[in-house]
């Protein structure tokens, strides 16, 4: 592997979110540590660029439209002048036209999916960490194509792998709430769930909330956070999640990819789907009693969800299950058999083509 490049194109915003890009940047660091070179090419996360490189990955810019012919020209020029031995793709804003445009004869592709959005295409790898993922999701007679499916592949960053966790006691109580839904939240459902635990006033909350870099609603959050009922703390932009991860009692968030996080963290979680590629993983981890799922944000009523985060507080069976059924799903072991795997196909030489 030693000397061989790694190009990842992904991209970050309020609407995409950061989730992309932070698995993205779990497989540069393994791909690194296996001796190998990663860049991050991005249209759309420039705030994330200065925490790419002291990752030590390198970092492109496309100069055009997230996901549009002209990106997907510079994508392919910049392939081939780094000459990259990989291409990865992860973002649903990459169509069907785009990803076939990046076939090619020398660089083999991966994609990174969810909900088994993906269509049958000419690629190498596909990457579905999803708790219900299996390769019979996808339409790939042939069997060229590798699918590497299920929770045992979800992309954990070297800050998490490299955490020490403490194995304790699930509170009687959950006291420490955390809250964060990932580095966007266009839809502003943090205040949504900041408003409904001003509620819960009698069960003396510790809350802290997390805004991504690309959350833009912080103005009318702070002041929630400052006016709530409970004792609550507004971070933003967080780099050290493991960290607050390891003191909550509580995690509440949306579908993505916070949700491997959590669970080898060992921290219940309490889900809000956000969107649709999140709703078939969101559904998984409640069939799995691996979460609590409080159903779409748009159909929440305050006094619903009020009642409902009460419930899960105060239930300590209930979240015990939730830990050990979640922390079985994820080892933190993913990265690296995806570069494994990777590497296998390089040492056979063998190349996907049409």
């Amino acid at each position: 592997m030693l000397g061989k490049t790694l190009l990842i194109r992904t991209d970050a915003s309020a609407e995409i979110g950061a989730g992309h890009v932070m698995r993205c940047l779990a497989l540069a660091q393994a791909w690194q540590r296996s001796g190998g070179r990663a860049i991050l090419a991005f249209a759309a996360g420039a705030e994330l660029e200065e925490r790419i490189r002291s990752e030590g990955a390198d970092v492109a810019r496309i100069q055009a439209r997230p996901g549009s012919r002209g990106d997907a020209v510079q994508t392919s020029d910049l392939r081939a002048r780094l000459q990259a031995d990989w291409l990865v793709l992860d973002g649903y804003h990459f169509s069907a036209d785009y990803r076939r445009s990046m076939q090619s004869a020398t660089s083999r592709l991966l994609l990174v999916d969810e909900g088994a959005e993906l269509q049958p295409g000419e690629w190498d790898v596909v990457v579905n960490p999803d708790p219900d993922a299996s390769a019979e999701m996808y339409s790939r007679p042939d069997g060229r194509t590798q699918y590497l499916v299920g929770p045992q592949y979800a992309l954990l960053r070297r800050e998490f792998l490299e955490f020490r966790r403490e194995q304790s006691e699930v509170a009687e109580k959950a006291q420490r709430v955390l809250i964060t839904f990932g580095g966007g939240d266009s839809h502003n459902v943090t205040l949504q769930v900041v408003q409904a635990l001003q509620d819960l006033e009698d069960l003396n909350l510790d809350v802290t909330v997390v805004a991504g870099v690309s959350y833009q609603h912080l103005a009318s959050l702070q002041a929630a956070v400052d006016g709530s009922s409970q004792g609550a703390t507004l971070l933003w932009n967080v780099e050290k999640m493991p960290q607050l991860m390891s003191r909550a009692d509580l995690a509440i968030t949306a579908g993505g990819g916070t949700c491997y996080e959590l669970a080898f963290m060992r921290v219940p979680m309490f889900l809000i789907t956000m969107a649709k590629n999140h709703e078939r993983a969101v559904g998984a981890y409640t069939a799995a009693i691996a979460a609590v799922d409080a159903g779409w944000f748009s159909s929440l009523e305050r006094s619903t969800l009020a009642a409902l985060l009460r419930r899960v507080i105060c239930d300590r069976e209930l979240r015990k299950r939730l830990v050990e059924n979640a922390g079985s799903m994820v080892d933190g072991k993913g990265a690296e058999r995806v570069v494994e795997t990777m590497h296998a196909i390089c040492e056979r030489g063998t190349k996907v083509t049409a």
